[in-house]
């Protein structure tokens, strides 16, 4: 009985570390189940779908298609979210963890970035409005953020 309550406390521990650190839903799903390759293309994102799966650090991500699967898989570094799928703005601008709206997306550098936008803000317009900074100097921020932040609950 010790031995099942050692795994079960470790698996749960390892569960706990991969949703604060990635944003996922309760399922393990990041992106809201959109489809990453997606959001590259012309007629980005589109939800994907549990047929289409495959789990990449700690996080399970759904395809469209068995060819964006299968162009995921090639590279996944290429189309996996930046900052865990959290928000880049909260990333750089507050050194936090926020939800996102998958439909508010920003590919920089070949870098998928996602946004929240909501009833308390437009966080892609303010990241795109060089009233502040550049979107190159919140990126910039956002990276060198990224390690502390990313230890932290959201």
């Amino acid at each position: 009985m010790k031995t099942i309550s050692v795994i079960f406390i470790g698996l749960f521990s390892s569960l706990s570390w991969a949703q604060n650190n990635l944003n996922v839903n309760s399922s393990g799903v990041i992106l809201d189940g959109y489809d990453a390759v997606s959001y590259f293309k012309p007629n980005g994102p589109i939800k994907g779908s549990t047929q289409f799966q495959t789990k990449f650090e700690d996080a399970i991500y759904w395809f469209a298609t068995d060819q964006n699967k299968n162009e995921f898989a090639k590279e996944p570094k290429k189309y996996a979210p930046q900052f865990g799928g959290w928000c880049a703005y909260a990333v750089a601008d507050s050194k936090s963890k926020v939800e996102i709206d998958p439909k508010s997306f920003l590919i920089q550098d070949g870098k998928l970035l996602v946004f929240y936008n909501g009833i308390w803000a437009d966080t892609k317009k303010k990241w795109q409005s060089t009233k502040d900074k550049s979107s190159a100097a919140y990126l910039k921020e956002a990276e060198s953020n990224w390690p502390e932040v990313s230890k932290k609950s959201p």
